[in-house]
């Protein structure tokens, strides 16, 4: 499946009619919010709001039809999985009425700035999506490689 805005929109849909929900994240979001022009996008980057990851294993537990988890992207602060064929990647954003934060593999602490989220819905395909505020965009995007990413070949780092 071509991951373009139908696909965006099945993938927050499936989650929504699952019991879950996610904002959009990343280059979809700062395309939206007009950050970044119109591009091909290789992955659906997501965030979820809570305390754990505990919503998003049972999902993924439970094998949907649609939803295949990719288990070697699965770490403290995400979870990944194919959603007909396009990858979908989801961060864990905690505290995110207050102070938000992110614990990158369990010991890199990243705030995000509050307001968390994008003050209005961005309309998709003429549906309400919830996207990250633009300021928290930039500060990852800024910060991104301090986040030791190559850690993502690390065993250690993995959650069975």
């Amino acid at each position: 499946m071509h991951n373009g805005p139908v696909t965006v929109c099945s993938v927050l849909s499936t989650l929504r009619e699952s019991g879950v929900e996610c904002d959009l994240f990343g280059g979809w979001a700062e395309e939206l919010l007009g950050l970044c022009p119109p591009r091909d996008h290789a992955d659906i980057d997501l965030v979820y709001r809570g305390a754990d990851f505990g919503a998003i294993d049972a999902l993924l537990a439970s094998k949907g039809a649609d939803i295949d988890e990719v288990t070697g992207k699965r770490f403290r602060h995400k979870r990944a999985f194919r959603f007909n064929g396009v990858i979908c990647e989801i961060l864990l954003v905690e505290d995110w009425q207050h102070q938000p934060f992110t614990l990158f593999w369990g010991d890199i602490h990243f705030a995000w700035n509050p307001p968390f989220l994008h003050p209005h819905a961005v309309h998709l395909m003429d549906q309400p999506v919830s996207v990250v505020h633009a300021d928290n965009l930039r500060a990852y995007r800024a910060g991104f490689k301090s986040l030791q990413n190559h850690r993502w070949f690390d065993p250690k780092s993995r959650i069975p």
